[in-house]
């Protein structure tokens, strides 16, 4: 979900030399920090972009880290799990509590709106809840971990 802490959880893996993939940051990265300017029609390179750096670094015997807030069904999660099985490599999952969509959009409002309201928000957050699928081990994952929010805003890192 938005404002689970994936990105701070994302930063502390960074300093232990983790290749971190965010979709934001790409969306940036091509709209000179102007998050606001993401558009739909350009998907297919911003998925491009994510895939050639996670080939990359997978093929260098990187660990990579993906924070994607979409990875909320087993059919956006399979894109990933395909990935890691075209090198031959595990792919665990680490997952946050689920909490209502107010929570989340609060969190997201506090912590970087990116222009947006609330009630925006809100609506993003209501509309990931409806598309989550929890996830499995049978769809691939050696592991999974579930850590806090809290466990995350103080440093903790599985990796």
């Amino acid at each position: 979900m938005i404002a689970s802490c994936k990105s701070t959880y994302a930063k502390n893996a960074a300093l232990k030399k983790i290749i971190c993939i965010n979709d934001d940051s790409i969306v940036n990265m091509l709209h000179a920090d102007q998050y606001v300017l993401y558009d739909s029609s350009l998907k297919i390179l911003y998925k491009s972009i994510e895939n050639h750096i996670i080939s990359t670094a997978l093929s260098m015997n990187k660990i990579v880290l993906i924070d994607r807030a979409l990875n909320l069904s087993k059919k956006s999660r399979q894109r990933w799990i395909s990935l890691a099985n075209s090198f031959d490599v595990d792919i665990e999952l680490i997952k946050t509590k689920i909490e209502s969509p107010e929570i989340h959009a609060e969190r997201r409002m506090k912590s970087d709106p990116r222009g947006h309201d609330f009630e925006y928000w809100k609506r993003v957050a209501e509309e990931h809840f409806s598309n989550y699928t929890e996830p499995s081990l049978e769809e691939g994952f050696k592991e999974i971990h579930e850590i806090s929010f809290e466990e995350i805003k103080n440093g903790k890192v599985f990796l």
